[in-house]
């Protein structure tokens, strides 16, 4: 099956949680031996934040802060909605592996609908 979607191409997967998505890292997401590009870990905390608020948004600002290395292996993301508003939303996105917090974003995001 061919996909389009970047999220998919990425490997991202709903989590066992709500508001959780999931990537086990592949060789490609490495940006030097054993560590994981942070593109994929932005990728993970705004998908997260996003899945959180649970409606057709576009982020329209993202604040990322890495917190320790990402190492090839299973990453989760968890979002949560900081304010919900008509026209803008701020969500968080957590990126976690093994339990570690490896990076966190927060996110504005335009309401679509």
């Amino acid at each position: 099956m061919e996909s389009t979607n970047f999220n998919d191409w990425i490997g991202m997967r709903p989590g066992d949680e709500p508001n959780e998505v999931v990537v086990d890292t592949r060789p490609e997401h490495q940006v030097a031996p054993g560590l994981i590009h942070f593109a994929v870990l932005t990728t993970l905390a705004e998908v997260s934040a996003a899945t959180a608020v649970g409606a057709a948004v576009v982020p329209t600002q993202i604040s990322l802060n890495l917190m320790r290395r990402a190492s090839p292996g299973r990453l989760v993301g968890r979002g949560t909605v900081v304010k919900r508003g008509r026209t803008l939303t701020v969500a968080e996105g957590e990126v976690l592996q093994n339990d570690k917090l490896v990076a966190k974003a927060t996110v504005t995001f335009a309401m679509m609908g």
